[in-house]
């Protein structure tokens, strides 16, 4: 065999060779494979369509870089919520912690909420229930990307303090419902209008005592009712 007639067999045998290969990775790819460990910063979950549909990492860089766990989004690719948690012991030993399971409306942010909450010794759980509007209005969208793009907790509570307070109430979320302990160790069940105002509460404090009081359009005291007031009739 001449050296040509060689140097062209030895290239459509190697060619060969690495279509054998490449098709056989894709075969073993195809089926299903058991692992009894696996080492990853993350994994994408994607649909029949090649969408991402949910997250598993242990951290979501940059803006999140802190929150470990799952990401969840629609078909439209939004995210639409997620279980995410971070805890650690600060550089004064106390504990800073949380987690959050959060269902968020479509292309907005969360509607329902179940919150854990740890700083120092001041401790809220409890599941939130939140109005949104349908359509993200451009204040918001505004204040939501400044929000992200913030570098501290100052600015991010400057962001709530100063900007909040300058955008139209019809674009606002609006807190319904709120169950669970507060920080002041309370059991409480708040009720909310339209407009995020408190109007009802259910509460059985620290100490053991229940009560309900309601509240006026301005956020006022207008009655409470206490086991002392059933008991006297």
């Amino acid at each position: 065999m001449t050296t040509d007639r060689f140097l062209k067999a030895h290239a459509v045998f190697s060619t060969l060779a690495i279509v054998a290969l490449i098709t056989m990775g894709a075969a073993r790819a195809s089926q299903d494979q058991t692992f009894d460990r696996i080492t990853v910063k993350q994994i994408d979950v994607l649909d029949s369509q090649d969408r991402v549909r949910v997250q598993i990492a242990g951290e979501f860089a940059p803006r999140r870089s802190e929150l470990s766990g799952i990401l969840f989004h629609n078909e439209d690719g939004h995210e639409a919520g997620g279980l995410v948690y971070s805890g650690r012991r600060d550089e004064n030993g106390e504990i800073q912690a949380g987690a959050i399971l959060t269902f968020d409306q479509y292309r907005e942010d969360q509607i329902m909420a179940i919150q854990y909450s740890h700083s120092a010794d001041v401790k809220r759980t409890g599941m939130l229930i939140t109005d949104r509007p349908d359509e993200l209005g451009e204040n918001m969208a505004r204040f939501y990307r400044a929000f992200s793009e913030a570098k501290t907790d100052d600015e991010r509570q400057k962001l709530r303090e100063e900007v909040l307070p300058t955008i139209p109430q019809e674009e606002l979320p609006a807190r319904r419902l709120y169950i669970g302990r507060t920080t002041g160790n309370s059991s409480t069940i708040n009720l909310y209008d339209p407009l995020g105002r408190v109007r009802l509460k259910l509460e059985v404090d620290s100490i053991g005592v229940p009560r309900i009081e309601f509240f006026d359009e301005e956020g006022g005291s207008v009655k409470k009712i206490s086991i002392e007031d059933i008991r006297e009739r």
